[in-house]
This record gives structure tokens, sequence and C-alpha cells, in this order.
């Protein structure tokens, strides 16, 4: 089967009984969809695109789907501008409009006596007493979390098993280090909290010296083989392979103790742009196509059997123990009681499915890009997540800091179920709305697969959980990036509207709120210009403005103050300033009208920088035939001669003693395992916690016997 073959492919096959199908309905939809987006640019023939360098018949439709979208934003935006502003001009205006006052100047009157003008007044009044009843309501939601009691954490609260994933592509060495020792200084227990960091693929970040794994091995303190084998595991894109590199140990800094795994995708043969690379969804589906297979008891790939076998031998963490999840980003540095807070809130409500916590500014006083993004960051966690929170379904989860609960008391699967990870997976990745769901916007997507499989279960925001992020410093980086985040926000919305059963608290429907979050994305510009028209009908041509007008603008403004005024953060009013002089113009204006013409554009832009000209050939882990490859925990496991581990071959391994450097101190691994022979597996407490450590080879009988013992413990899953 040859690659072109393969990639039309799935990568997922799950039995169709435990997949829910698309709900019927949805293929009309699509149809009738793509019948409208060619009839907008009917006028556009195919010859256009020729000039444009050939585009493929995807990226032609992709096109033709954001004019579509464009034009309905246009639709709106007069529909709203015309009813809240050119109709009462024209409707309530007096015969003679233009009046000279005398004085030289001229005013406008209008006559609000007329059925036509008192019923568009009604109509606005009723739009502003909505609007105004929604700011309300999550001031009160957000007020919920200002009086509640601090938890109080115990070592109860503290036992369940946490995997904390960091996703890494291009990232230095100053960002990795910040992450993992936020990690390490973290109040957790070292024994309780095991580190998984996946390099996507060996990328070299702009202007770096090394590459990504390069660093991650320096800060870790292990180092990097090239002769060392790699792990098959499957990936999704155009190639439905990968081969993998692992390394494993225990990191040793401050005197605390952190156990890590590092997985390293680096690529098959002859990859030469960014080998190993196939995304951020493509690393989250290694852990979460693990425990899907883990979980139900289907077959492993090379690369789960050997992290399970680390999981259970080297690390003492064995997989089936493991409870919660834990997502992070390789810039994000968590606060210290971030990982007590949130499993404390999940052992209080078993019926929290995932939560995410409060995402700060580090970067605030880097320039003016940062500081209009300070406080747009508190309001949409304390204003936006905590109101969503209070219905138990908040509609994004960041994948910079959330949690997610792997399995119930009852043994029910949740994020590794098949539901969510079959559709995940998929690779069926076609049409504008799938990529902007996929491509740019995965967490939320992830976020709504399990709103939609899971209804009775809640997702939550826990504001006692903190991390600090890297935000755009620089205006182009921004735009970049909200140009991803505005148009994989409107698809999302797009989806969360056909998920059923959303939740209702004291008559408030969430799906009424998501569509009207809908409405607003699409006339966020337009709401700017209809503000800025009427302070210019007010103060330039002395219209007066009614009391209800007033009161709507004093409760927008009150509503956003009072949340960090009763939390005592009177810093945030200087940031609240910034932010409506500066901010504003930018997030409502600027913003959505660049990234609704930019929707086609599936890259990442200007957001991640890599260097292309120095990335080394993948070699695929091949070594001469008859050269036994390394396995080493803390120097990388082995494979093969041919580069494949079967689960029905011997492991081989040379001993390398590791010589490392903690806290500036060098230290020699002299690992009491030695060489192990066939049929003597070191013992589990005899492995060392330094910075690095080798483990003896395992046989074949060795390698199935830790395999047959973990999916032994593994709970089975009810069907």
């Amino acid at each position: 089967m040859d690659d072109r073959e393969a990639s039309k492919i799935e990568i997922t096959q799950v039995p169709e009984k435990h997949v829910k199908h698309e709900k019927r309905g949805g293929k009309c939809i699509s149809n009738c969809w793509w019948a409208f987006s060619r009839l907008v640019t009917l006028y556009v023939p195919d010859a256009y695109f020729e000039c444009k360098g050939g585009w493929d018949k995807e990226r032609r439709q992709a096109w033709r789907e954001k004019v579509a979208i464009c034009l309905i934003m246009f639709l709106f935006s007069m529909a709203f501008i015309g009813v809240g502003g050119l109709l009462p001009l024209f409707a309530c205006a007096d015969n003679n409009v233009v009046q000279n006052d005398g004085e030289g100047g001229y005013t406008i009157s209008f006559n609000r006596e007329n059925m036509m003008c008192q019923s568009l007044t009604i109509l606005m009044y009723s739009i502003m007493l909505i609007i105004s009843m929604v700011l309300v309501i999550q001031c009160l939601c957000s007020l919920l979390y200002v009086v509640r009691r601090k938890p109080k954490i115990g070592p109860e609260d503290e036992r369940s098993k946490v995997m904390v994933m960091v996703p890494c592509y291009n990232e230095g060495t100053k960002e990795l280090r910040k992450t993992i020792e936020s990690v390490l200084g973290t109040s957790y227990p070292s024994q309780n909290k095991v580190l998984l960091v996946v390099a996507d693929g060996i990328v070299k970040g702009s202007g770096e010296p090394k590459t990504t794994p390069e660093f991650i091995a320096d800060e870790l303190g292990y180092s990097v083989d090239d002769e060392i084998g790699t792990f098959d595991c499957t990936s999704i894109g155009e190639l439905p392979s990968n081969r993998a590199k692992l390394y494993c140990g225990t990191y040793t800094k401050y005197g605390k103790e952190l156990k890590y795994m590092v997985i390293v995708k680096c690529g098959l043969r002859k990859e030469r742009n960014k080998p190993g690379n196939r995304g951020k969804r493509d690393s989250q589906l290694l852990i979460i196509g693990m425990l899907n297979r883990f979980h139900h008891r289907r077959p492993l790939t090379d690369l789960d059997q050997a992290v399970i076998a680390v999981l259970n031998n080297q690390l003492a963490i064995p997989l089936e123990t493991v409870k919660y999840l834990m997502a992070i980003d390789a810039d994000t540095k968590v606060h210290r009681d971030s990982v007590s807070n949130m499993t404390y809130s999940m052992n209080k409500d078993d019926t929290i499915l995932a939560l995410c916590g409060e995402t700060r500014v580090e970067n605030k006083r880097d320039s003016w890009v940062t500081w209009i993004q300070v406080f747009e960051y508190y309001t949409n966690h304390h204003m936006k997540k905590a109101f969503e929170s209070v219905f138990g379904c908040v509609t994004c989860l960041p994948g910079c800091f959330t949690m997610y609960r792997l399995f119930t008391e009852d043994n029910t699967r949740l994020l590794s179920c098949d539901q969510v990870f079959q559709r995940y997976a998929t690779n069926k990745v076609k049409s504008l709305h799938e990529k902007n769901l996929f491509h740019l916007g995965e967490d939320r997507m992830l976020t709504t697969l399990l709103l939609e499989t899971f209804p009775g279960r809640k997702l939550s925001f826990v504001p006692e959980a903190v991390c600090y992020t890297i935000v755009p410093d620089t205006y182009s980086v921004l735009l970049s990036q909200r140009r991803r985040w505005i148009n994989s926000t409107f698809h999302n919305l797009l989806e969360l509207l056909r998920v059923g059963n959303m939740p209702t608290v004291c008559c408030v429907s969430m799906k009424a709120l998501i569509a009207l979050d809908l409405v607003a994305t699409l006339i966020l510009p337009a709401s700017l210009i209809y503000i800025f028209v009427n302070i210019y009908f007010t103060v330039i041509l002395g219209e007066s403005v009614s009391t209800t007008t007033l009161i709507v603008l004093g409760i927008s403004i009150a509503v956003q103050v009072l949340p960090f005024l009763l939390r005592s953060d009177f810093t945030y009013f200087g940031w609240f300033v910034i932010y409506m002089v500066l901010g504003v113009p930018v997030f409502y204006f600027i913003l959505p009208l660049y990234s609704f013409s930019k929707m086609d554009d599936f890259s990442w832009g200007t957001t991640r920088q890599v260097d292309e000209s120095t990335i080394p050939e993948s070699t695929d882990g091949d070594v001469e035939t008859g050269a036994p490859p390394h396995h080493s925990c803390g120097g990388g496991f082995g494979t093969s001669p041919t580069g494949h581990q079967s689960p029905r071959r011997p492991l081989h391994t040379s001993l390398n003693l590791k010589e490392s450097k903690i806290n500036g101190r060098s230290t020699t691994n002299t690992a009491s395992t030695g060489t192990s022979r066939a049929g003597n597996r070191p013992p589990r407490e005899s492995i060392p916690t330094s910075l690095t450590f080798n483990t003896g080879a395992f046989t074949e009988d060795e390698m199935n016997e830790m395999l047959s013992e973990a999916l032994d413990d593994a709970p089975i899953v009810p069907v």
C-alpha cells in the first residue's frame, strides 16, 4: 500500500456500534449551504482561481463559503444599523429636520409621536433590556465565586494520580524551563503526578540555536542520541503513521522531584520539512488514543506499549490508576496550588467532567498590545466562564490550562470514550467549517464533543486555580492569533447550536445565549459604528439622550467593574480604562473584520515561527542490521533494527552511564540495575531517583508480562 492509499484511511478503527452517527438533516443542511455559497459567488468563474495559483477544489469552495459568511455578516450589520439608526432617523424626524439654532449652528429635531417611531423605540429599548439582563446575570454569577469559601485542601484531595500533558512545538529554553519548573514547584505530591511532554516534530524555533527536543533534553538532563530506535504510532493528516522516541526519568531541582516522560515525534524516513510534525491535535490524540485502546482493551501501538511499561515499572504510576489528565501549554506557568485546587473540585463533585482555571497575562507591561489584553483575559474568565460554569457547560476549555476526568467510579470512560475519540481523531476535514473547527480551534471542538457526548455532566470554572501565559506583544502576532480564535469561535458556536440537551437555569436557556453570542459576533463592528454615531448625534448635533440609554450604559460599565472591585483587585481599574480606550476599537472592529476576511486561511500565521533552513532529515530511527539499538529510560527506548517494535520480539539494551548536572553539581548515574539479563527484571525499588536513569534489558516474556499485568488491572468498560 503506497502513501496515497494510506492517506485515505481513517486512523481510528472503532466499532460502529459504539459511535453515534451524525443526526439526520445534517447532510441536507450541508448541501443547502454548498448551494448557497455557489449562488452567492456565481459570477466568479473558475478561471479566476487559475490566476490565484491554481487553487484546488477544496480551497475554491472554502473561498466561496467565506464570501457567503461575509455577506451574512454584512446583512446582519445593515439590519442592526438600519433598525437602530437609519429607520429612527427618518421615521422620527420632523418635516423641518435641520434647524438653525440662531448662533451659527444647526440642530436636528425629532418627532417621536408617530406610531413608527414609537414602535422602533420600544424595539430598541427591548434589545437594550435583554443585553442589560444578560450582563447583570453574568455579574451575579461572577459574584457567586467571590462570596464562596476558600477551599480547604487536605491530604485526601491529593491522592489521585495526575498526568500533566505538555504539547510543545517551537518553544525555546526560557519557555520550557518556566513550564517544567512550575509543574515541579506545585504543592501536589511528587509521587502522585507525572509530567508528559510531547514534542511535535524535530522543529527549531525562529532565531533559536537548537531544536525544541534538544532544549527539552537540556532542561531535564538527559542526552539526545540519534542512534536510539523509534516506536510506531498513528497520526492524523496526509501521513497516517509516525515514529516517536521515548525518554523518561526523574527531574530533581530545588530539593524537589518530578517524574517525567518525553515523547519526541521524529517522523518517517526522509521527512525533510519539520520531520514528525503533525499538529497539536495529533499530540493530544497520541495520549487520548492510548487511553482509548488501553481502557477498551484494543490492540496497542508500539508507543502505547512502551509508555505503559514505563509508567508501570519505572515511574511507579500505573496507567490504570491515572484518574485525571491535566493539559497545559509549553509557555504556561502554573501557580503552586493550581493542581490541588483542580483535583479538590473534581473530588468534591463527581459530576464534573472537566474544568479550567483562570489564565492571567504574564507579560502585561511589554507593549500596548499586551496592555489591552490584560483586562480582556480577566473579564473573559470572571464574567463569561463564571457565567457558563453556573450552567455547568463552559463552552471553551482552553488547552493551556484544563483538567479532564478520565473515568468515573463505575468505570465509565469519559475522555477516552469512542464517541469523543472517534470524532476528534477524524481525518475527514474538508469543508471551511470543519477546518476552522479541527485545524484552528481544536480545544473548543474537544469541549463541544464533551458537551454533546455527556449532557448530564459539568464543564466548570475554578477561579482558585491560576496560571500565567505569554500573550502576543506585537500587532502582527495578535492579528494572527485572534484570526484563528475568532473564526474558530464563530464555527464552534454554530456547532454548539446543534448540541441537544443544553441546560436551562432560572428560565434562561443556554442555547438561546449561544445564539445571542453568535449574532453578537456578526454585528460587533456594526455595534461600534452605532455607538460612535450616537455619540456624534449627542455631542455634535445636540440630540438628547434618553434615561433608558444612560441606565443601560451605566449597567454595562458597572457589571465589568464590580467583579474586580469586590475582589480588591484595584490594579485592574487601570487596565479597564486602557481596554476601553485602546482595546475596544481593536477587539470590536479591526479584529473581527480582519478575521472574517481571512476565514479561508487555515495557517497559524506569524504566531509560531520556525527556522526550516537547518531542520535535520529524519532517519526514521534507522540502525544497521545486527546492531541492537539503545533501550534506556532517560536515554530513549529502542526498537528493532528495522525500526518496528513488535511485542513478540525481545527488547535489547546496552547500559550507558549518564553524567548529569543537578543544580550545577555533576553527578554520575550508577544505576544499581546494571545490565539486566533475561529473566532478571530489576525490582521497582532499586530504580534510582537521579535526574536520568537507565534500565536493563527486557526480554519478550518480561515485556509481555508487564503489559499483561497492566491490562489485567484495567477495569472492563461497560458497553
